[in-house]
């Protein structure tokens, strides 16, 4: 594994100011678009989406604001570049996380500009659209998009799309407990507190398709693993999760699949329920992920330290990845494999 690049994509930590959740996309002629969501604190009503540009050259330029403050928090902004070469931003808006709703807003330049934001889907709350992992383009021309709802229970779900983005379509939601465990119902029936699986789940998808109809899916859990689950129709259906021996620690992951049908995953190989965000690694699976080689730790870190919410993605035979640097920068990586 070679390094092109490490880097941060804001010349100074910000002070003051957090930023967490970035996203990237190369734009094909040598240039990366990144963007992440940056505020006063992450959930407070001056949050928007913010982004910036690297050049071929390796220069980037100073951050813009992409988003207005419309005195709501906006989170987890994902890039998208469709068949017709337009690119999708995505983002959600709105607090509780439980009620957020997807917007979005397209840019035919590449990101110089950016229309008018929209809602995705109208009066849809919960996560339409890639909640926070990018969409990919299956072998039917569709796109899906990796999608979970935060209520009571944690679940996830996957979006389709059959034209380029304007239009969505869920697939039923799927959670981890088993039949006869009732979590939703343990509350409401009984009012035992110590069974409460309130934000238990899985959430937070990221998918790749290895032949065609048949996708694989990773979950962010609660559990102190990551999930697998599978789909054999296009992402319209998902068997129920299964726990892996991959360890999570309850914070965002993100995988990619290269050409050679090897799969690249960056997270946090910690398994304890909201467990330290450092290490963050890169691991590598020849299998579609049925076993994985940890490859490198691209942070160690310690103490108080946060490496979280990675973004991983490929083009011209590099990785190009994104991922929150203390809540006060964005660390940018390029690799050669």
């Amino acid at each position: 594994m070679k390094t092109i690049a490490q880097e941060f994509i804001l010349p100074a930590d910000l002070t003051n100011r957090n930023c967490h959740a970035s996203h990237c996309l190369p734009l094909g002629d040598g240039s990366v678009f990144a963007v992440w969501f940056e505020g006063t604190r992450e959930g407070d009503n001056d949050v928007c989406i913010w982004g910036a540009r690297r050049s071929a050259n390796g220069i980037w330029s100073p951050k813009e604001q992409l988003t207005e403050d419309n005195g709501l928090p906006h989170w987890n902004p994902v890039l998208l570049k469709t068949p017709e070469e337009k690119v999708i931003l995505f983002y959600k808006q709105g607090t509780p996380i439980s009620q957020w709703y997807t917007m979005y807003m397209i840019s035919e330049d590449n990101c110089h500009s950016w229309s008018h934001a929209k809602e995705l889907v109208p009066g849809d709350i919960g996560g339409r659209g890639p909640v926070r992992n990018k969409a990919i383009l299956l072998s039917n021309g569709w796109l899906l998009a990796p999608s979970s709802d935060e209520a009571f229970l944690w679940t996830m779900f996957s979006d389709i799309s059959k034209d380029n983005g304007m239009t969505w379509t869920a697939s039923p939601k799927v959670n981890i407990f088993h039949d006869g465990e009732e979590p939703l119902t343990w509350y409401d029936k009984k009012l035992d507190h110590s069974r409460l699986r309130k934000n238990r789940g899985v959430i937070q998808p990221t998918f790749w398709e290895s032949s065609p109809g048949h996708i694989h899916a990773l979950l962010r859990s609660s559990e102190g693993k990551i999930y697998r689950t599978e789909s054999t129709n296009y992402g319209q259906t998902w068997n129920r999760p299964k726990k892996t021996s991959l360890p999570n620690n309850n914070s965002g992951i993100d995988a990619v699949k290269i050409p050679n049908g090897y799969v690249y995953l960056v997270y946090n190989p910690v398994g304890k329920n909201w467990g330290n965000r450092y290490p963050i690694s890169l691991a590598l699976s020849k299998d579609n992920g049925a076993s994985w080689t940890k490859l490198l730790d691209l942070e160690n870190g310690s103490g108080e330290d946060e490496f979280s919410y990675p973004c991983i993605q490929f083009s011209d035979g590099r990785l190009y990845i994104t991922y929150t640097h203390n809540r006060t920068n964005i660390s940018f990586w390029i690799l050669e494999p």
